[in-house]
């Protein structure tokens, strides 16, 4: 067997890794980055809910809080019917100001609270749905990778090793020239002769190159493109 049909065997043999490659695609980066932004939005709900349960604990401190004040308040308010001087009137008042205005202060931030735990509570809900949904999907297509790497795994090894044992066959001199040309042309060394024409890239090919391929007298390689060339009956 010639070096030129050792080669191309070897490029049926690379063809057919590459299509198992292509096969799986970008499954696995594409599994990769679900996985991820799954962990982002486990993360997300759970620092949602967490906030959650701080709000509600605020919440009820304030109210605590603002029905403390509210008593104290009322009180003071009580007291100045019983005031003999305008002195203890205006400290009463004093006081019950600085209540009212800490009251506001109180109330204000109540409601703050509310809007953020009314905001929070749908985005986390919301969150936690588009979570579920992930989860299916993720599910299907990591379900789906495993049975593809399962059913090509054999078949793939099964050519690595044909390919190994190819190799071995050729030249290191012509298998490195292979290696370049099939790097730089996405997968396809070597093509047959269309015609007058490189099968790779449509350039034309010299007649007297075209005859020497047609005869399989020595290994020719594309002038443009640098594929290896053969004739196919």
């Amino acid at each position: 067997m010639t070096d030129l049909q050792k080669l191309i065997q070897l490029q049926e043999i690379d063809s057919e890794l590459k299509e198992l490659n292509d096969l799986l695609g970008d499954l696995p980066a594409k599994v990769n980055n679900l996985r991820q932004e799954e962990s982002n939005l486990e993360q997300s709900v759970a620092d949602g809910e967490n906030r959650l349960k701080e709000i509600e604990l605020d919440l009820s401190k304030m109210e605590l809080s603002e029905t403390e004040i509210k008593e104290k308040i009322g009180k003071y308010k009580d007291q100045l019917y019983l005031v003999t001087n305008n002195k203890q009137y205006d400290a009463l008042m004093h006081e019950i100001d600085h209540l009212k205005e800490e009251l506001d202060q109180q109330e204000t931030r109540d409601l703050e609270l509310r809007e953020e735990q009314t905001e929070l509570q749908e985005s986390t809900k919301s969150k936690a749905m588009t979570l579920k949904t992930l989860r299916e999907d993720l599910r299907v297509r990591v379900d789906r990778l495993e049975k593809m790497i399962e059913e090509s795994a054999e078949k793939k090894a099964a050519l690595e090793e044909r390919r190994n044992e190819q190799v071995s066959t050729i030249s290191a001199i012509i298998i490195a020239r292979y290696h370049r040309v099939i790097q730089a042309r996405h997968g396809m060394a070597v093509v047959n002769v269309e015609g007058t024409a490189c099968g790779g890239c449509g350039s034309m090919v010299p007649p007297q190159i075209v005859a020497e391929v047609k005869a399989g007298k020595g290994i020719h390689n594309c002038d443009v493109c640098s594929r290896f060339l053969y004739w196919a009956e």
